[in-house]
């Protein structure tokens, strides 16, 4: 679950996010957060879904080194929540463990003569 302490100062214009499920802190712009925060909150049935969503997408936009709100327009695009899924997992599979993968039922088994020939 995320929770989130707004910093907002005249000096200050932060938001920081804590991810208790992947441990993680992140300091965002107020600016940005409001865009992102305020988009989930329109289409998620509750506040926590949205604040996890939220942290996930600051969080790809951290690990992958891509803008939040490039993200987000990625997302908007999408005609519905099933694609809106298929592209945070994609985003979220890209960094982390390749033993489990989000979104996929069965685990691809490569075929050996080729597998040993690609070079990670």
């Amino acid at each position: 679950m995320a929770h989130f302490v707004d910093n907002r100062t005249s000096q200050d214009r932060t938001v920081e996010i804590f991810d208790r499920f992947y441990a993680t802190k992140l300091v965002v712009g107020a600016d940005q957060f409001d865009v992102v925060h305020g988009y989930f909150l329109s289409i998620c049935d509750t506040k926590n879904i949205a604040a996890n969503f939220t942290s996930v997408l600051f969080r790809i936009g951290q690990q992958a080194n891509i803008d939040v709100l490039t993200l987000l327009k990625e997302i908007k695009g999408s005609d519905n929540k099933l694609q809106m899924n298929q592209t945070l997992a994609y985003y979220l599979n890209s960094f982390k463990s390749r033993t489990s993968l989000y979104g996929i039922g069965i685990t691809p088994r490569p075929v050996q003569p080729v597998s040993r020939n690609i070079i990670q």
